[in-house]
Parts: structure tokens; C-alpha cells; sequence
């Protein structure tokens, strides 16, 4: 995985305005990747097919290899252990947590066409990234979610058009990838709605640390659009210096990185969702790596403590 990409999923909507929400017609929502050029000498950590074989032997001679559908449309393979067990690779069946354990994470719809994610740091504020509020009119928050696709109890809808973009964003080399929306008024919370705490700005790297990153992003290469339920990984934080190998000058002192050995990390539509480490958001899902989703490259993030100072001057928080 050398090329950037940014995790913003362009979707073609069909809407409403009733009681001054938008309602959305999932069906019609697909993300649409953005590449970078890459860089010359990164290379995929893993692999996710047999290169270089041949077909394998007359059939049933390799009888403890199984095939794995996931969900109804993702492979995986894996091997019989015992007449009970088979085993594969996490990657493959790593699945979303229960209803409303991430009660922070929002997801948001730009201008009815676009999905990315969010955290709400504040009863009036959530955070996002850049490029996915860069030009928006408006946005949909949806707080207290789990199926995205579906009206639950716990859920509250809110539009805004109050949007603060950093003002030094760069979309062409990804720096300051963060912004705040203002909910129209303040939430209140609850079980399913409740409000993230931000590293300081004096924090260190968290290089070596365990992050918490969670999604309604594609959970592989095989699936073309978004998952309609939250999901969630856990991924090793790596210095700068090691996501430098990847991605070179795109990679600054503001920005924080997790392996993605294992094939896993931050997939189309997880912009701007949470990276959390013991219950403190860390980083903002800013771009990742091709080729693929899954390719065994890093993920970049912009990193939380290096804009508190922005971010207290807009939210106050």
C-alpha cells in the first residue's frame, strides 16, 4: 500500500425534508475512493491471495482447507483444527460491538450524498475530519446509531449547517484533516449518546499504545459499500518515523498512525471517526494506503493533541 487515500465515500442520495431532517434513501449509497500517487519502495505487509501457484491437486486432497463466506459476501479461507474448530485469520471475522457501546461515535452525511464518521466531544459539537466538511452545506449527524440503515429508539437526527473547517486544511498534502460541526442544539444524552474525552495537548506519541478505531466503513475489499452496522478494530499505534516508510512528507508531527499488519484499519467511509485510547480520542481518520482496504499498510490520522488549542477556540472544549 503506497497511495494515499482519502476515506470519503461520495454517495448518490435520493431526499426529502421532512420536519426539517433529511431522510435518505441507503440503497443508492456507494463509496468512491481518492488516490495520490505512490510512493516509490512501500510494500504491502501481507498478502490477500495465492500469487505465483497453480490450481491445487485432484479434489479432496487438501481435506482440511474450508472455505469462508462472511456475511453472505465476503472470502476468507481457513483450516479445519479439529472436528469442531476451524481456523482463520482475525481480519476475516472480526465483528461490529454490541448496540450503543460506542456511544461517542456519530455518523454524518454530507450534503446528503457523502458518509463519513464523527465523534461528539461536547453536548453542541462533534468532530470530523477536513475532507469530508471541505465545502459542504450542510450535514446530517446521526447520534446514538448502531444499523445506520434502520430508525432505532436510541437514535437522534440532527442537521447543521454550522461548520468549521481548520483553517489550514490542505487537501493537497492532508495537513490540519480536522474539523467541528455545531449541533443545532445541544443533545442530551444518554445510554447510546454520550460524549468522548480529547487527549491534551500535552500528550505523548501513544507510539506502542492500543487504539480503539470504529466505523460504518467497508469491512474488506469484497464488499462495495458501507456496513449498515458500526463497526470496530483494535490497532497498534506506530511512531511517525515507521509511517514515514508509507507515506513519506505526508506524514507530520500532527498526524498519528496504526499498522495495519494483520490487514486491518480504517476502510472507505471511516473518515473522520475516532481513533480512542483508554476511553481518550487520540486521532481523527484522515487517509490510509492502496491497494485496497486491506493491503497491510498503515493508517494515518490527524492527531488529536496537536489542535486542542484550535479546537478550544471553536467549541470551547
Amino acid at each position: 500500500m503506497k497511495a494515499a487515500i482519502l476515506f470519503l465515500a461520495y454517495l448518490g442520495c435520493a431526499m426529502t425534508l421532512p420536519s426539517g431532517n433529511l431522510e435518505i434513501d441507503w440503497s443508492k449509497i456507494q463509496p468512491m475512493d481518492v488516490f495520490v500517487e505512490p510512493l516509490p519502495g512501500a510494500k504491502p505487509e501481507i498478502c490477500t491471495r495465492v500469487a505465483g501457484g497453480s490450481e491445487a491437486p485432484p479434489p479432496n486432497s487438501i481435506p482440511y482447507q474450508v472455505a469462508i463466506i462472511i456475511d453472505g459476501s465476503g472470502l476468507c479461507g481457513g483450516s479445519l483444527i479439529s472436528r469442531e474448530w476451524v481456523l482463520s485469520a482475525a481480519h476475516c471475522t472480526i465483528g461490529g460491538p454490541p448496540p450503543n457501546s460506542i456511544p461517542y461515535q456519530v455518523a454524518i452525511i454530507i450534503d446528503g450524498s457523502g458518509l463519513c464518521g464523527g465523534s461528539l466531544i461536547s453536548r453542541e459539537w462533534v468532530l470530523s475530519a477536513a475532507h469530508c466538511t471541505i465545502g459542504a452545506s450542510f450535514v446530517q449527524v446521526i447520534l446514538g446509531a448502531h444499523n445506520i440503515q434502520t430508525t432505532e429508539a436510541t437514535q437522534v437526527v440532527s442537521t447543521s449547517r454550522d461548520i468549521t473547517n481548520h483553517p489550514s486544511y490542505s487537501s493537497n498534502t492532508l495537513a490540519n484533516d480536522i474539523s467541528l460541526i455545531r449541533l443545532p442544539s445541544p443533545v442530551t444524552l444518554t445510554r447510546a449518546i454520550q460524549v468522548i474525552a480529547l487527549a491534551p495537548a500535552s500528550s505523548g506519541t501513544f507510539a506502542g499504545s492500543n487504539g480503539l478505531l470504529s466505523g460504518w466503513g467497508r469491512t474488506s475489499d469484497a464488499y462495495n459499500s458501507y456496513s449498515a452496522t458500526l463497526q470496530r478494530v483494535n490497532l497498534n499505534i506506530i511512531t511517525n518515523a515507521v509511517c514515514q516508510n508509507t507515506f513519506g512528507s505526508l506524514v507530520l508531527a500532527s498526524t498519528i498512525c496504526t499498522s495495519g499488519v494483520g490487514s486491518v484499519g480504517a476502510c472507505d467511509s471511516d473518515s473522520g471517526g475516532p481513533l480512542v485510547v483508554f476511553n481518550t480520542q487520540v486521532g481523527v481518520v484522515s487517509f490510509g494506503a492502496d491497494p485496497g482496504c486491506i493491503g497491510g499498510q498503515p493508517t494515518a490520522f490527524a492527531r488529536v493533541s496537536s489542535f486542542r488549542s484550535w479546537i478550544s477556540s471553536v467549541a470551547g472544549v
